[in-house]
């Protein structure tokens, strides 16, 4: 019998079984093609000239230079090629497989360490937990910050991986891990008291508590109504309130001759408009971005909206002249002291603003080009327009805001409070707007805090005090064993 012809790989130093057969008949099938990924060496000139014809031999010393190009057709080392000595090979080198199979085991490894599971639970428990949210901080910021809370915790417990920035072998980033946490129930700026919210599969569960019952202490004052219909806004409207005698009902009180006699309109299901600066969406739009817009347009600029008028349901509505302690400490916002404050530093801002710019075009002088000038101010113009509509500007912190303090706890008209109960979706703001209607005045909310969020109270609220990862999850497994019982 005839022997077979040697194949031998010297890139990765190993014999490679015969792609020729016994029969003669079968003769040049072992050439390689392009999707073959193999490199056949052929070195036993002497078993193929038994094998092969000599023409056979010239035909496959010819054919790979006609299919893959001259440079297929290589020498190993110093050998010349010869009918007793040559290798076919593809276009690719020898550096490249290395390559190849280098990024190959990078790769792999990279890959397994991404994806490789934590050795720590991102969460130590999940579920609810009520917040109390400060003034002067939007709804969105205490979730911001809580979130940062949690995610430190996780890392400090290796249960969030440290290369989760990284990308997978197809040059992709790779989505941080983030821990999911949300809130059930936007409450104002100028606004302070419970905020629950949601830790990873609680959020799930926020729906409820944005529909469900709520309940809000709010300041009011009669006399004015500002764009926003709180403190923080501009007065477009102001009217005699004098012809409302008290707060409440006297012997020989008329419809409108107390605040107390024309709450009974406003308790069960009432209509209500929701106040122009809202997140409520028309046309595509939120409402506060529209009325932002409309501030800084010309009036055959600003755009008409027509707000949707909503059912809402009111099961308790009261008045007083005082505040519980605890309201008191959860921060309510002297809306008088405020608007004295916030018109000094407004015109201060203004003031500072106006002497930078003329100590600015005083140091350029006529040295700058008049036209570059020009495009510099449009351009400079159109970036702090922007920052404005993107961004509000805060005149005051959690700690400098002017609240209403226990000396100050006794109010008299054209001041008084409100406890209200309501279903979800109510606006406080609107709310007061229209009792100053029906009291044939205009009114604005000047304060406001909420109580009480489903089964949360203020007193379950954590304080910004408590807020750290050991006290949340405390909070959660509290409130999960709770829930469970009932």
């Amino acid at each position: 019998m005839k022997k077979n012809p040697v194949l031998y790989d010297p890139i990765y130093g190993r014999t490679l079984p015969s792609p020729i057969t016994h029969h003669a008949e079968q003769h040049i099938n072992f050439l390689p093609t392009p999707f073959d990924h193999k490199v056949d060496y052929l070195n036993d000139a002497k078993a193929a000239t038994e094998i092969m014809p000599s023409f056979q031999i010239i035909l496959l010393m010819i054919l790979p230079s006609l299919i893959f190009g001259t440079s297929s057709v290589r020498a190993i080392g110093a050998h010349h090629i010869h009918p007793s000595s040559f290798v076919i090979m593809k276009p690719s080198s020898k550096h490249h497989w290395q390559r190849k199979r280098k990024h190959a085991a990078s790769d792999s490894t990279s890959e397994s360490s991404v994806t490789a599971p934590p050795s720590a639970p991102l969460y130590r428990a999940q579920g609810l937990v009520a917040i109390h949210k400060p003034l002067t901080w939007t709804s969105q910021d205490v979730v911001s910050y809580i979130r940062g809370i949690l995610t430190r915790d996780a890392q400090d417990r290796n249960a969030v991986p440290s290369n989760s920035h990284g990308g997978d072998k197809r040059g992709k980033r790779k989505k941080q891990m983030m821990m999911k946490v949300g809130h059930g129930g936007t409450l104002d700026p100028l606004a302070s008291g419970v905020l629950v919210l949601g830790i990873g599969s609680g959020t799930t569960q926020l729906q409820s508590y944005l529909e469900g019952d709520k309940r809000y202490v709010a300041v009011c004052e009669l006399g004015y109504e500002t764009t926003t219909l709180d403190a923080e806004g501009d007065i477009v409207k102001e009217m005699a309130w004098d012809h409302v005698q008290s707060v409440f009902n006297q012997e020989e009180s008329t419809a409108t001759s107390s605040v107390q006699s024309v709450l009974p309109k406003f308790r069960g299901k009432i209509s209500q408009v929701p106040p122009l600066y809202s997140a409520i969406r028309v046309d595509g739009k939120r409402l506060y971005e529209i009325a932002r817009k409309n501030d800084g347009s010309s009036e055959e600029n600003k755009q008409d909206v027509e707000i949707p008028t909503r059912q809402v349901e009111i099961y308790e509505l009261d008045v007083s002249t005082s505040l519980e302690e605890a309201v008191l400490r959860s921060g309510v916002v002297n809306g008088r002291k405020y608007r004295e404050l916030a018109e000094e530093m407004t015109k201060q801002q203004k003031k500072d603003a106006d002497d930078a710019k003329v100590a600015d075009d005083a140091e350029s002088g006529t040295e700058k080009d008049e036209e570059s000038k020009s495009k510099s101010k449009n351009k400079k113009g159109k970036r702090n327009n922007k920052a404005k509509d993107n961004k509000k500007n805060n005149l005051f912190t959690d700690e400098t805001i002017p609240t209403i303090s226990f000396a100050e706890n006794n109010f008299d008209l054209p001041q008084f409070a409100l406890q209200i109960s309501c279903g979800g979706g109510t606006y406080i703001r609107s709310l007061v707007r229209d009792i100053g209607y029906e009291c044939g005045s205009v009114a604005t909310m000047t304060g406001l805090v909420r109580t009480k969020q489903g089964p949360f109270l203020l007193g379950d609220a954590l304080r910004r005090e408590d807020w750290n990862a050991d006290k949340i999850y405390e909070a959660i497994e509290k409130n999960n064993k709770d829930a469970s019982v009932q």
